[in-house]
């Protein structure tokens, strides 16, 4: 299972990350990634908290600068994301579905593209857009309680269809063993960083599960 944490500007914090093998999660506004390996997340969750509607423009000005990267000397030190989350709406059901689809079009070839599933999406639902969009994995996102209760059925889903998942914001001890056995291909979070304590916590949790195997 791949880990992605946040970002930090501390030099030791870098380091000790990447020797623990901890990718970054880099967010909408936040390029270039300051380790590798790293994804891209859209931050429409965060606008869905703060009340405000998801920042398009800086969104397609980091795709801008992503796709670049193939060509210019930040490629050197950054590379290309292992996957970007398609823009979505949170706990937005089908109409979430509409925005990511709608999405597609501008993004094919920039990087592996995820789609966030939510409270009130269907398998049946996304199953439908398999066949004709160009989904690599799924983004299970949406409300905490939803996500909690949802995420081994929609990790028995995405595999199903071969595609991989990834569990957003799974910080905990807890939540991270829970990834684990359910087979999730990767998590994200930043509570981990909130604190020394936090860190050795989460990383204790994942060294003392048999399953343990960071690819």
């Amino acid at each position: 299972m791949r880990v992605y944490l946040g970002q930090t500007r501390s030099r030791a914090l870098i380091d000790e990350l990447a020797a623990l093998g901890f990718g970054e999660m880099v967010s909408r506004g936040e390029l270039p990634a300051r380790r590798k390996p790293w994804a891209y997340d859209n931050v429409c969750y965060a606008d869905w908290k703060a009340g405000r509607p998801f920042d398009a423009h800086a969104f397609v000005r980091d795709i801008d600068d992503i796709a670049g990267f193939e060509d210019g000397a930040v490629r050197e030190v950054a590379g290309v994301p292992d996957f970007i989350v398609l823009p979505d709406i949170v706990a937005g059901g089908e109409a979430s579905l509409e925005r990511s689809v709608a999405w597609l079009p501008d993004l094919l070839g920039v990087a592996p593209l995820y789609l966030a599933v939510q409270d009130g999406m269907t398998q049946a639902a996304v199953e439908d857009i398999l066949e004709d969009a160009a989904i690599d994995g799924l983004f299970v996102g949406g409300s905490l309680r939803w996500k909690l209760r949802m995420a081994a059925q929609w990790i028995d889903f995405g595999h199903k269809f071969s595609l991989k998942v990834h569990l957003g914001r799974f910080g905990t001890p807890e939540r991270a063993e829970a990834a684990l056995r359910m087979g999730a291909d990767s998590i994200d979070s930043c509570l981990p960083l909130w604190s020394k304590d936090k860190l050795q916590s989460f990383v204790a949790a994942l060294a003392d599960s048999s399953q343990m195997k960071l690819i």
